[in-house]
């Protein structure tokens, strides 16, 4: 039998409060990697911007979201004019 999910974080992870924190941190680090994108900076000049470093910024890049935690995310958006916010749905 076929099981259907939402998101690839429902399959791999299979408690529901470790996969909505896999979502969400994986949002933000799409919307940071589509800013370094869109600001054709490097690496080092994008992490100033951002308020991290090279390396915390090529975790990002990088997709090791073990690496990554929302304060972070957010925070990194923020320092670069993005605001971010949270929709919160009451669910069965």
């Amino acid at each position: 039998m076929t099981e259907k999910y939402n998101s690839v974080w429902d399959e791999l992870e299979k408690d529901p409060v470790q996969a909505a924190n896999l979502k969400l941190r994986s949002s933000l680090m799409r919307e940071i990697s589509k800013f370094v994108e869109s600001q054709e900076l490097t690496q080092a000049e994008a992490a100033k911007k951002l308020g991290t470093t090279q390396p915390r910024l090529n975790d990002v890049l990088k997709g090791k979201i073990d690496k990554c935690t929302v304060d972070r995310l957010v925070n990194m958006l923020e320092s670069v004019g993005y605001h971010v916010e949270l929709s919160v749905l009451k669910v069965a």
